[in-house]
């Protein structure tokens, strides 16, 4: 089994996260013009923490209809998305340049908090349309471990996780570009 009791708690709880969302097909058409571009660890990295905020806005929108109204998801979101946003700040200028890469003309002309917010519009709705309502409870059980992590912890075992399961060759594309090898 890939995800063991054993493991580490960041690692596990990063895992499920990754699995949960790997079902989403978060992929934007910006993205998918670029399919042939490769990323860097950090800028990858700089992005899922850029993402993490819509993650989690679309997944509670996606859930709020099948979780209590005591879930963590519901009543955290808030929270943890304005702290992510936060301590994502410091990575900004990396996840705003592979964005820019990736997005081309299309989001040249937007400035820094138009960007952000685009990423984190794009990334909640697709969550909240692609996410499977029976992946809210296990979401909701893992995320209190995972919302002791910081951003960048979040965003480098998610980037890694993508990376594994890539090598393992047996899913398709999981994200809208590849990790540059040797990196």
């Amino acid at each position: 089994m890939l995800i063991s009791l054993s493991m580490n708690p960041v690692i596990r709880h990063s895992i499920a996260l990754v699995a949960c969302f790997v079902g989403t097909g978060a992929m934007s058409a910006a993205a998918q013009a670029a399919e042939s571009q490769c990323m860097t660890h950090a800028e990858a990295q700089a992005l899922m923490e850029t993402a993490l905020p819509g993650l989690l806005q679309g997944a509670k929108q996606q859930c709020a209809s099948v979780l209590g109204s005591d879930a963590y998801l519901l009543k955290q979101e808030p929270a943890l998305s304005k702290r992510f946003r936060k301590e994502s700040e410091a990575d900004w200028p990396t996840a705003k340049a592979a964005f820019d890469r990736l997005g081309g003309s299309a989001v040249s002309d937007m400035g820094d908090a138009g960007k952000r917010t685009a990423i984190e519009t794009m990334v909640s709705g697709i969550v909240s349309q692609k996410m499977k309502p029976q992946s809210c409870g296990i979401v909701n059980s893992f995320l209190p471990a995972l919302a002791e992590q910081p951003a960048n912890k979040i965003g480098d075992v998610s980037i890694s996780t993508f990376t594994l399961i890539k090598k393992f060759g047996k899913v398709g594309r999981i994200l809208p570009f590849d990790i540059c090898s040797g990196d």
